[in-house]
């Protein structure tokens, strides 16, 4: 009885998936590569834990890829760089209709086609990445579906000139429920706290933007 549940499970899967073959594979790679010619790619580093490399084009994002480094919670005050920091995970995440154009165009399993973008992004950027952060320990840890569609792409803000941190202190009293003390203590505990909070603003205020809100 299991040799024949088993046969009719193949012949079933044999009619809803082609079989992966190399030249599969290769249609694959070409679809990819084809998707994300012209891409830029924008590197965000939110603390010395944490860097997010986004891919857009078209005004869409269509990639992120996010390292974790170690983060270590009972020492209160690490100031570590991310360079003396151990790679804790790598995790890409890809937007839902984008995976799902890929899956209609070649009709193979999920979790082959899910293999297959990973050996491309390997291929193709993870060494780019590397070359970036400066180090060769980064991989993939893990590969994320979007629940969400593409969003609109907002590249990462840079402070604007003769910006002064009491003007950054101002956007941030407006926009958060912050009072100025909490705001200095958040300073003083983690430097560059308050550029990277206004920062953080001016982006937001972008994407409303470009969706209409």
């Amino acid at each position: 009885m299991r040799n024949l549940i088993k046969l009719i499970l193949e012949d079933e899967v044999k009619r809803k998936y082609e079989k992966p073959t190399p030249k599969i594979e290769q249609l694959v790679y070409r679809w990819l590569n084809d998707y994300f010619d012209g891409a830029k790619i924008y590197h965000d580093k939110s603390w010395e834990t944490r860097h997010d490399f986004e891919w857009c084009n078209h005004g869409k994002e269509i990639m992120k890829f996010i390292l974790f480094f170690e983060d270590d919670s009972d020492v209160y005050d690490d100031r570590r760089k991310t360079e003396e920091r151990d790679f804790d995970s790598g995790s890409i995440y890809i937007p839902n209709d984008i995976f799902k154009d890929l899956m209609s165009d070649i009709p193979v399993r999920a979790s082959y086609l899910k293999y297959l973008f990973e050996e491309w992004f390997d291929d193709t950027y993870l060494g780019e990445i590397q070359s970036k952060m400066g180090r060769n320990d980064i991989y993939i840890s893990e590969f994320n579906i979007d629940d969400r569609d593409a969003q609109t792409c907002v590249p990462p803000r840079t402070k604007p000139e003769g910006v002064t941190e009491e003007d950054m202190i101002e956007l941030i009293l407006k926009t958060t429920l912050f009072r100025r003390d909490g705001i200095l203590k958040q300073e003083e505990e983690n430097p560059g706290w308050i550029e990277k909070t206004y920062l953080e603003k001016l982006r937001n205020v972008e994407y409303d933007r470009l969706r209409g809100y």
